[in-house]
């Protein structure tokens, strides 16, 4: 049993790392390793050790043939000591640090210093229990190995509830749902790797440098070296490993899943986003001379009929329908082109008063009996281009009414919310439409997709907000509400979000 949570562990921080090379994916990888080479270190210890019963022989190595073969590997007590070490006090340091970086407490982004003191104790504790300098201390007397033990036994235990609190106060913190859900993943993976930490953690490096000592009446743990345990102890020691890495392997592997989905999805659509550049400026470019060559041939067509009366006003009908189709495609066309030419964004910071305006004011000219209702925190600014960023929260809004109207429901009104959510500004509209079939959802941000059946839509609408979106170096977001509709999250960096931080603490 053991055995399989090291190799999974092992397996699953080698597939975070090569998946999501980011800082949380090397402190998640820098968990997974440091528990796998303590717990090794133990397996190691233990099979070094013998003595022990069937029962924990099989648990441990699944069979007498691989404890013996791992007893007779050649390694030292000072190495196999220090591999322990290792493992057991960098696991609370990055878990910690884990914590830290998803923490959105003022204190801890007001007060940097606090987040580097982190490293204090695990370093000391790496220096005190290097083989050399361990023995030379312990040689002082047997209180000052019990006073090493306890006060590493009592920080590295501090170290992963206070990581817990933390990574529970910022998951209870977290309104939007989505985001909920991702951070459940992380979540779940940290306390099912910390409580098969916490399972094992009272097993003292020190207790290997003394390996010929008799005297193990001060230290913890979980008791293998109590040669007695009983059955009951035994199947409690399985289920609670079985629990914790099932879940742990679980949650890591679901979440590489969904990174490398996530990433691989982004990937899919960058490269339709640039297919659909290419190909729509050639096609703007050839159909727009096209069309213009139609007009010239319409103004003829209209200039003969004025000489000869075969049946004018059918003709005329003919030639007028032909004249507003014309200008239609050429509108079309000169959208298109805009959609997909290179923009110039100038970011400034803009109050979400004067873009809440600007947005109402578009809205409204298009749908003037349009209901909308606006709940904008107007003391915040985001870091945008106001025309730009005006013009997604117009598409969506517009988007949002005629699904509304679709559905019978233009009786109530489209919403546009703001608030913050840890270091984004949020923007959300949210309609009362029908939502987004399970089978569009994936689509609806391609270039030319539409759910719509209409020469009027052609599923360029939502590919523009993408892009201006990602051009604020921002994320756009979607999902159905459970009460009926879709809800659109554009999500920005919040500007200003340390001196703003930095203002809450000093308020506190």
């Amino acid at each position: 049993m053991l055995l399989l949570v090291v190799t999974g562990l092992l397996l699953g921080s080698l597939l975070v790392l090569c998946v999501k090379k980011n800082r949380e994916s090397l402190l998640l990888a820098g968990m997974c390793l440091s528990l796998t080479l303590y717990l090794l270190g133990l397996m190691i210890f233990i099979a070094k050790k013998s003595g022990i019963s069937q029962e924990l022989e099989l648990f441990l190595f699944f069979s007498r043939d691989i404890r013996t073969w791992i007893q007779y590997r050649f390694i030292t007590l000072g190495q196999l000591g220090y591999l322990i070490a290792i493992g057991r006090h960098l696991y609370p340091l990055c878990l910690l640090e884990m914590a830290m970086q998803y923490s959105m407490i003022s204190v801890l982004w007001k007060y940097p210093v606090l987040r580097r003191l982190a490293v204090v104790l695990p370093a000391a504790s790496l220096v005190l229990y290097w083989p050399g300098v361990y023995r030379w201390l312990v040689d002082f007397g047997d209180g000052v190995r019990s006073l090493l033990y306890n006060v590493s036994y009592v920080w590295v235990v501090g170290y992963v509830f206070l990581a817990l609190f933390l990574l529970g106060y910022e998951f209870f913190s977290i309104t939007m749902s989505f985001s909920r859900r991702r951070f459940a993943q992380i979540m779940v993976c940290l306390v099912s790797l910390s409580a098969l930490y916490l399972l094992y953690c009272g097993q003292d490096p020190g207790q290997v440098y003394r390996f010929y000592s008799y005297d193990y009446i001060w230290i913890r743990g979980v008791g293998y070296l109590q040669h007695d345990l009983s059955i009951g102890g035994y199947v409690v020691l399985v289920v609670c490993n079985a629990v914790c890495g099932v879940l742990g392997l679980g949650s890591l592997l679901r979440y590489t899943r969904d990174s490398f989905a996530s990433d691989r999805d982004d990937i899919a659509l960058e490269r339709k986003f640039d297919v659909a550049r290419t190909g729509a400026s050639v096609f703007v470019h050839s159909i727009k001379n096209q069309l213009l060559a139609n007009r010239v041939l319409y103004k003829r067509i209209r200039s003969e009929l004025q000489k000869e009366v075969p049946d004018l006003e059918r003709l005329r009908t003919y030639t007028d329908a032909l004249g507003e189709s014309n200008e239609l495609l050429i509108s079309r066309s000169e959208e298109l082109y805009r959609t997909v030419k290179a923009k110039s964004v100038r970011l400034v910071p803009v109050d979400l008063g004067r873009l809440e305006e600007v947005t109402l004011g578009r809205f409204h000219q298009k749908y003037p009996e349009g209901r909308v209702e606006a709940h904008m925190d107007h003391s915040i600014q985001v870091l945008a281009d106001e025309n730009y960023l005006s013009e997604a929260l117009y598409n969506l809004l517009t988007n949002g009414w005629e699904a509304a109207v679709e559905a019978g429901h233009d009786s109530e009104p489209v919403e546009l919310w703001s608030h913050q959510e840890r270091l984004y500004t949020v923007l959300e509209v949210r309609d009362r439409g029908t939502g987004i079939p399970p089978g569009e959802i994936k689509h609806i941000f391609e270039p030319f997709y539409s759910g719509k059946n209409s020469n009027f839509n052609w599923g360029m609408g939502l590919y523009h907000v993408r892009t201006i979106v990602r051009s604020h170096l921002g994320s756009l977001r979607v999902e159905n509400r459970p009460e009926g509709g879709a809800a659109f999250y554009i999500l920005l960096p919040r500007y200003g979000a340390q001196r703003a931080i930095a203002k809450r603490g000093k308020d506190l």
